[in-house]
């Protein structure tokens, strides 16, 4: 049985077409440099390259020796033995091992490119590496380097052929003109009128790798903004001091690519004593770095669906995972996970610059109208009394509670909004708040002096009064939204989006996100921005809504007419190019014997037993056969072919059959 066999490959002879192939390489790298912030084995990878393709070049004629592939096979392994040391122990660092080693894959394999084939290779393993290098790029200057490759793959598919033409390597301006203007047309097209599936959540890549440190009975984790970390063996200890607040810069702390902008939850606090919150539920369970589905709580009824997050760490952070809840599933690359008491993930250590982790959240109906379906939760059963606690409020904090909420409370959503709006509309928000007079509570201080607080006063505030009103309420701390780019689909967030609110309990829904501070929405729930691709763009039109185009554009006024005229303008300068590229002949139609011809070309590749491949010309075919006694027909058909197919000069129909003849 004869195994099936590639068809033999050219020898790639087009110097231009290899320093494409370079150049694709380069732009890959350059993406590594900019966005992985790795520099030493990219730097000598590409100056090892540029020598290998030199190499390469001037012996692709020659035959491959066994000791220089034995040579290749080792040097491959010795490259992949540093990527799984890299991965499993960090010898090297552990920087960005997956592209450091494609990295030397292309180095070591630029040695032996003789064939179109095997520059091929070089570029899709080019592709790989601007693939792992997108995972950290989170800007549109990404696009420019996608584009610079895209160049250099067509740029070598155009000079490889056009050197087995022996042809100048010359474009076509016309019709690369209108490649890429229809590209971009369709590009835009698909970008704003193509829904964005809402409900499937695909888990992302993540490129950080395991990190193999274990919890120790105690983890050991930096300051979050907002909250002073104990360190115990949940990481659900830590504590807020409303008596005093550090500054928060503008530094970036993380990145967030994201389906829908949420609050990224860190740690819950339910007791509050002298000014201060703590977590009073040690307990925690350990969990594997992929949490599926069936260990988490079930989805919330009436969901609106799911939506996964990537989030990119870029300083150091205490080891919890910030992430929209509720959480359908994650996965991080640590050795195991924690859950505490309240729903958090911690990590055995802190998070590191450059690591990665996902997550696939929920997205509950919190609607108005939904959560003023929901009860009174109070007297409902199984509430932890620690979430009804109200004895750190004062009296007069009480009445002002029930003077806030009065004539608003026919449900409980009602007294919630009620309250919440109290509390935005007669206090001020800053951060240039000076510390708590020694002896004040801080929440008295806030309602009844300055009336002027940042987010924890607010929250804090909230809390203590609805549970002063029976309803279950506790705080929660992590990050604000950020800066969120609709179109990226990402979030920057940075130090003064550290935040804190308050979570209230609502039967049938479980904790509820409600924000007091001024500026924020009061109803903090996650909402899809658009269920379009172009969510960002149609931002911008105000009204839009599906099936009424018309009415957006009208609500632009007389610059309505500029969207439509720029479609007209582009369609016309597609359309014009494309005419000046055809060559219109009327009436005339391809002759009986081009069809002939073409199919006694395939019957003669059938009885040589090989196929002519899609990269080879016919007289790269012709020359690649052994001689025989078809060697004088093949001859004659090959120039009869090229001669119909680049002079339009086809053989007429007595002289194919006469070929056709001599075949049988």
């Amino acid at each position: 049985m004869r195994l099936p066999r590639l068809p033999a490959s050219p020898v790639e002879n087009s110097l231009e077409g290899r320093a494409f192939v370079f150049s694709g390489f380069a732009v890959a790298v350059l993406a590594i440099v900019l966005y992985g912030q790795d520099y030493v084995i990219p730097a000598v990878g590409v100056a090892t390259t540029a020598i290998g393709h030199f190499v390469s070049y001037r012996g692709r004629e020659r035959k491959r020796s066994l000791g220089g592939q034995i040579l290749l096979a080792t040097l491959i392994f010795a490259g992949l033995a540093y990527f799984l040391a890299d991965s499993a122990l960090a010898l090297f660092g552990g920087i960005l091992p997956q592209a450091n080693f494609a990295i030397a894959l292309v180095a070591v394999t630029s040695f032996d490119l003789k064939t179109r084939r095997n520059c091929y290779s070089s570029l899709w393993i080019s592709l790989a590496i601007l693939y792992l290098a997108a995972v950290y790029a989170w800007d549109y200057a990404f696009g420019l380097l996608v584009a610079l490759w895209a160049v250099c793959l067509a740029g070598f598919w155009m000079a490889s052929h056009l050197r087995r033409m022996e042809a100048r390597l010359r474009a076509p301006r016309a019709a690369i003109t209108a490649v890429v203007l229809g590209a971009l047309a369709a590009g835009l097209v698909g970008f704003i009128v193509i829904p964005q599936p809402a409900a499937f959540a695909p888990t992302p890549l993540v490129v950080s790798l395991p990190n193999f440190v274990s919890f120790r009975g105690e983890m050991e984790n930096p300051a979050l903004p907002l909250v002073q970390i104990a360190g115990d063996p949940s990481g659900a200890t830590g504590s807020i001091d409303l008596h005093f607040r550090g500054r928060l810069g503008d530094s970036p702390v993380m990145y967030v690519r994201t389906g829908a902008p949420a609050y990224w939850r860190g740690l819950v606090f339910d007791t509050y004593r002298d000014g201060a919150w703590t977590a009073s539920n040690r307990g925690y369970v350990e969990m594997q770095p992929y949490v599926p589905p069936r260990f988490l709580p079930p989805a919330p009824p009436n969901n609106l669906g799911t939506f996964v997050q990537a989030f990119r760490v870029l300083r150091p952070l205490p080891g919890v995972i910030s992430a929209a809840y509720p959480i359908q599933s994650l996965y991080a690359p640590v050795a195991a996970l924690r859950e505490d008491a309240y729903g958090t993930f911690h990590t055995p250590s802190a998070l590191r610059p450059g690591q990665t982790y996902s997550v696939v959240s929920y997205l509950p109906n919190l609607s108005p109208d939904e959560l003023r379906t929901a009860p009174f939760a109070e007297g409902e059963p199984g509430i932890d009394p620690a979430y009804l606690d109200d004895s750190a409020l004062s009296q007069r904090a009480r009445q002002l509670a029930a003077e806030a909420v009065h004539g608003y409370t026919a449900t409980q959503f009602d007294s919630v909004m009620a309250l919440t709006y109290y509390l935005q509309s007669n206090f001020q928000y800053s951060l240039e708040l000076g510390h708590v007079p020694p002896g004040r509570d801080p929440v008295d201080w806030f309602l009844f002096d300055v009336k002027i607080g940042y987010c924890e006063q607010f929250a804090t505030a909230e809390v203590l009064m609805l549970r002063s009103l029976g309803i279950p309420a506790r705080l929660a701390t992590g990050y604000s939204t950020g800066d969120y780019d609709p179109v990226l689909d990402q979030a920057v967030v940075r130090e003064h989006d550290a935040h804190a609110w308050v979570e209230a309990w609502f039967p049938n829904h479980g904790w509820v996100p409600i924000d007091p501070s001024p500026g924020f929405s009061p109803l903090a729930a996650t909402r899809f921005p658009s269920h379009w691709a172009a969510g960002g763009i149609a931002r911008l039109i105000p009204h839009l809504e599906l099936g009424a185009p018309l009415a957006a554009l009208g609500s632009l006024g007389i610059l309505g007419v500029i969207p439509p005229a720029v479609a007209v303008a582009l369609l016309v300068v597609i359309a014009w190019a494309w005419l000046r590229t055809r060559r219109w002949k009327r009436g005339v139609r391809a002759p009986a014997s081009q069809s002939e011809l073409l199919r006694l070309y395939e019957r003669i590749q059938r009885k040589l037993g090989r196929r002519r491949a899609p990269p080879e010309t016919p007289l790269e075919y012709m020359s690649g056969q052994s001689p025989g006694t078809m060697q004088s027909l093949l001859e004659e058909v090959t120039d009869a072919v090229n001669e119909g197919a680049y002079a339009g000069r086809w053989p007429d129909v007595r002289k194919v059959r006469e070929l056709a003849d001599r075949l049988s």
